[in-house]
């Protein structure tokens, strides 16, 4: 795709996005405006919006945001660049990636949700826990796809290095980390918004503020505009980190064809 075409598609997509967004706010409205019995189970969007006001000039939305955003950063953090390193080294030795993939697999296709009691109890309901679990649902993301880039390398281009008498970690270092750049980025997209979910149930669960403790005080008082105010500031919190991590991109496939 070119760049006039990107261009284009970006115009586009700029003038289409907000259409089905107004069409969900305009039915939303006119379903609930006059029914106290519909605004009770669904709120509206009139509610939601003074919820939104209410919370953010007595400070507890921001406050609670920043708490989940900082759990979520540090999983993010710590479970990609863990789980990329992991899965570039297991590139070395094909018998211990073999070894490792059913671990790897496990550790996967545990849901987080069963896991979250078991650490909640080790690191308590402060914020460890929560990283902790944002940890855990991001790193085997991050080992897979990065052991994928690592092995997806041409063997041509590998061949060319052992040809020109480069050693193994001469290879590892010059190719396959290079290499490996553009999936450790497709890891990174698909962790943000595990890392969000892991520290947010941690918050559900048991926690004394954050996102989910919001949600979860505002949905024992059937405060439901809250309860949408609460999902709202997370999906706001996915899409700007979701952008910071585009630009990280652009960034380095910019250095990578420099």
């Amino acid at each position: 795709m070119d760049t006039a075409s990107k261009t284009k598609l970006t115009f586009a997509q700029r003038l289409l996005y907000p259409l089905p967004l107004i069409v969900f706010v305009i039915a939303w409205h006119l379903a609930t405006h006059d029914n106290k019995e519909r605004q009770f189970i669904f709120s509206s969007p009139m509610q939601v919006a003074d919820a939104m006001e209410r919370l953010a000039k007595s400070g507890e939305l921001f406050t609670n945001c920043q708490v989940t955003i900082m759990e979520a950063v540090a999983g993010f953090a710590l479970g990609t660049s863990v789980g990329a390193v992991i899965g570039l080294a297991l590139w070395y030795s094909r018998v211990v990636a073999e070894i490792s993939k059913p671990y790897i697999t496990a550790l996967a296709t545990v849901p987080i949700f069963a896991l979250a009691p078991i650490i909640i109890s080790w690191f308590g309901i402060d914020i460890r826990s929560k990283i902790a679990l944002a940890f855990l649902t991001t790193v085997s993301v991050a080992i897979v796809q990065s052991y994928q880039g690592a092995m997806s390398v041409e063997s041509r281009f590998l061949k060319l290095m052992q040809v020109a008498g480069a050693t193994r970690w001469q290879t590892f270092k010059l190719l396959v980390v290079p290499s490996s750049v553009i999936w450790v980025i497709n890891a990174m997209k698909l962790n943000i918004g595990l890392a969000l979910m892991g520290a947010f149930i941690g918050e559900f669960i048991s926690s004394e503020e954050g996102l989910g403790h919001m949600i979860v005080k505002a949905s024992g008082l059937y405060d439901q505009a809250t309860v949408f105010a609460g999902v709202i500031a997370l999906i706001i919190i996915a899409l700007v980190l979701t952008f910071i991590i585009e630009q990280i991109e652009s960034m380095l496939m910019r250095w990578k064809s420099a």
